[in-house]
């Protein structure tokens, strides 16, 4: 409106001036006056202009303000007490062996997710978890392996950017997700030659080294994950920490020998805990308030002398931490032994297991997650059963989700009910491939005992030489020479015949007998156990392939397929010969 009035006046103006000019009248002196109320109202407007401007931006930065302490407000969780939000993450499961593998120091960028056997994670990996009816997921992270050497410790941005995909697509289901440091931790020996952490009580050198690079990946991972996420992104800080046994020297990477050398030990890990939780906070916004996962030595639930030892760190939020612990318990029922019935002995210790966790941190207001546990497979699903609705059951009554650990290793590899056998690694629940379950009966104990009502898990079905699309009519023959397997003794493929391979292509390779234990390798090293496996299992984390045939099929995938096309590939093993391999497109 004043410019219009402006505009009005300025023509008036002119039209008298030409007027009295013909009259013979001098108006320099009124023109004047009405040019400096023209710059006075011009002025006058230009800084209600600037002023509305500025009110403008205050408003938007307010908005702003005002939808970041909405979204804040709105999750009543970053509220409450850690007692109370652990109690909400109720059940979970572990996408094990995945994100978290590793291969020494070495960066081999996203590729590291299938190192260990696993495949590729999907989205529908992650909604088949949600449907099943666990509320929360823990993404393991190894870090270490996807930095730059130059000291900084800058974060691989395409592993930081898979990290987050993941992340995200469980935050789209409504779960909450733990991330964590994983693999992170070299003995004090390695550590010179890895980015990473080490525990010394005595080596400064190290602990600067260690704490350098825990801040840096700290302060990466809370600056990408703040305030887009809300109070159901956990950050955990440490897997697991411990002093890794280099080969000589006193041993205690699971054990002390006395409290008083395990205290030395416990300070440290707070004191790396500490820089953790000022890195984080330090990016403020949701992250200055965020619950925080921090473990004790070995984050171990079990070792009384461990856990008294162990301190929490400092924090400028108030109760925001939660006691991350791990106990695969009972041990010889649930790990590697002989033992293979749950029975009272069982039950008893899971009691004083659980009593301790409650008098000692949920009764002092620690809210607790038992971050990692299962019960190895012995051939014994009615035993397991009644493992999962004890230790569930103790642990919903004071409060404690568990965190089912899984690596998708279901089948036992021979060594079940031997005395000293160790078969404690084979806690495979979801085959992420066919997005079905070994156990359905387990799990579903599980969600009975913490109250969960709508879950879908489906029962495993084994594929077949039919269900993979076999035809030998199409395949090409590779070899029919018998080689006998040994570990350094491998049968060679070229590449040559992996030149048209596709996801889907199909290896198949005989055996004189059942039982070989293979690896599928490229000239790098890297095993391929991920695709679909018919007439065998994986039964080692480090990706070993049982035959319980003499027909064992491998399936492709389309990571498999494209670098096959760059690698010979080999097939090393033992227990058994070789006695032909066909490949068909």
């Amino acid at each position: 409106m004043k410019k219009t009035h402006n505009a009005i006046k300025k023509i008036s103006a002119i039209f008298l001036s030409a007027l009295l000019v013909l009259t013979g009248c001098d108006l320099s002196t009124e023109s004047n006056s009405e040019k400096s109320q023209d710059t006075e109202q011009t002025e006058e407007t230009g800084g209600e202009e600037k002023e509305s401007g500025q009110n403008e931006q205050q408003e938007q930065d307010s908005q702003q303000e005002q939808d970041s302490q909405q979204k804040q407000g709105d999750s009543e969780n970053f509220n409450i007490s850690s007692i109370e939000f652990a109690k909400r993450m109720i059940v979970g499961w572990n996408l094990g062996n995945t994100l978290d593998a590793t291969d020494s120091n070495t960066n081999y960028g996203a590729g590291t997710e299938t190192f260990w056997g696993m495949p590729k994670t999907t989205q529908a990996m992650i909604k088949a978890v949600s449907a099943a009816g666990f509320k929360t997921i823990r993404i393991p992270v190894s870090w270490h392996n996807h930095v730059s050497t130059d000291g900084k410790y800058t974060i691989n941005s395409e592993w930081m950017a898979r990290v987050k995909e993941i992340v995200d697509w469980a935050i789209s289901e409504d779960m909450y997700v733990i991330i964590n440091i994983h693999h992170d931790n070299f003995s004090v020996t390695d550590i010179a030659t890895n980015a990473g952490f080490a525990l010394s009580p005595t080596d400064t050198a190290i602990q600067t080294k260690s704490k350098a690079y825990l801040e840096a990946v700290w302060t990466q991972i809370a600056t990408t994950f703040n305030n887009e996420y809300d109070e159901k992104l956990i950050f955990e800080v440490l897997n697991e920490p411990r002093d890794i046994y280099s080969g000589s020297g006193e041993n205690h990477e699971w054990y002390f020998s006395s409290a008083t050398e395990a205290k030395k030990y416990c300070d440290v890990i707070t004191d790396y805990e500490n820089t953790c939780i000022s890195a984080i906070r330090s990016t403020g916004g949701n992250n200055a308030y965020r619950f925080i996962m921090v473990p004790g030595y070995d984050a171990s639930g079990t070792d009384q002398t461990m856990l008294n030892s162990y301190t929490l760190p400092e924090d400028t939020a108030s109760d925001k931490l939660i006691l991350s612990v791990h106990a695969y318990s009972p041990y010889n029922f649930a790990m590697a032994n002989s033992d293979s019935v749950f029975g009272s002995d069982d039950e008893a210790s899971l009691t004083s297991i659980f009593n301790f966790l409650k008098s000692n941190f949920i009764d002092k207001k620690i809210g607790v997650v038992m971050g990692e546990a299962s019960a190895s497979n012995k051939n014994n699903t009615d035993e397991r059963i009644k493992w999962a609705k004890d230790y569930f059951a103790k642990a919903n009554a004071i409060g404690i989700p568990v965190v089912l650990w899984d690596n998708m290793i279901a089948t036992p590899d021979g060594n079940e009910n031997v005395s000293d056998g160790y078969n404690g690694e084979h806690h495979g629940w979801l085959n992420r491939n066919a997005l079905q379950w070994y156990f359905p009966s387990i799990i579903q104990t599980m969600m009975k005992v913490v109250g969960v009502a709508d879950y879908s898990i489906p029962e495993y079905v084994a594929p077949t030489e039919s269900s993979i699309g076999w035809d030998a009519s199409k395949a090409t023959t590779i070899s029919t020479e018998s080689s006998v397997l040994q570990w350094n003794n491998d049968c060679e493929i070229n590449k040559s015949y992996f030149s048209n391979a596709t996801e889907g292509s199909i290896l198949k390779i005989t055996f004189e007998a059942n039982g070989a234990a293979i690896k599928i390798i490229n000239s790098s090293w890297k095993t391929y156990s991920d695709g679909t496996i018919v007439n065998g299992s994986v039964t080692s984390e480090d990706g070993v392939i049982t035959a319980d045939s003499t027909d064992l099929y491998y399936v492709l995938t389309a990571e498999n397929a494209s670098e096959w096309k760059d690698s010979n590939i080999y097939i090393a093993g033992q227990g058994g010969t070789v006695t032909g391999i066909y490949f068909q497109n």
